[in-house]
């Protein structure tokens, strides 16, 4: 599914963050990983946080695939479901595992309250973090979202498309537009074909066939 090609994408956005002058995200990042694992993960705002988020995208990619909604609970222990007019297809059940929907809204909100550079850097560090370990904690076995999707299908689609959705929230974190995030999304596509080519031509050679 193209991973080796996201891999080298995401490092080129990622590469802009790693000097001296961004320390303030860093920090902002490292804090609410520190944060996570000593006691925010055990709380049930954030489980309940998550949770809305991924229900929440359920709910859209139905309204957007013209899917009826005909439920949509959240508890407050962090457990929730949505129920619509089947049948459902595969970006309905896996967009919640690759799509930082969250992280989108709170990056526009901080950049509509303006606060000084380096407080706004901290808070984008945290929010990238928020978010990525939000998601890593909803992607587990268990999910029956994956079983629907079709196990083999998910297990070879979201590592991709994890890697291709936090490349382009990390694009608008760093000021890009949509026509960047959408060019880099090209060219990452264009590198994925030529790969595919290049590993059909060496099957090829190799089997002689």
């Amino acid at each position: 599914m193209g991973l080796p090609a996201a891999l080298v994408a995401i490092s080129a956005q990622i590469a802009p963050l790693l000097t001296v002058e961004e320390w303030p995200f860093w920090l902002g990042f490292l804090a609410v990983f520190v944060l996570w694992f000593s006691w925010w993960k055990r709380t049930r705002w954030a489980r309940f946080i998550t949770t809305i988020e991924h229900e929440s995208l359920h709910a859209i990619v139905a309204m957007l695939s013209l899917i009826p909604v005909r439920e949509l609970k959240v508890r407050e222990d962090g457990s929730g479901h949505i129920l619509f007019e089947p049948p459902g297809h595969w970006l309905l059940y896996l967009s919640p595992y690759f799509i930082p929907l969250l992280l989108l809204i709170e990056t526009g909100l901080i950049r509509l309250l303006q606060f000084p550079q380096p407080l706004t850097n901290g808070l984008f560090g945290a929010v990238l973090g928020l978010s990525l370990l939000g998601h890593i904690r909803q992607i587990h076995p268990r999910q029956t979202d994956f079983k629907h999707a079709g196990t083999l299908f998910s297990l070879a689609f979201i590592p991709t498309a994890f890697i291709l959705g936090y490349g382009m929230a990390i694009i608008v974190i760093l000021g890009g537009g949509p026509d960047t995030a959408l060019n880099w999304l090209y060219h990452w596509g264009i590198s994925t074909y030529e790969d595919t080519l290049n590993c059909w031509a060496f099957i090829r050679k190799t089997l002689h066939f």
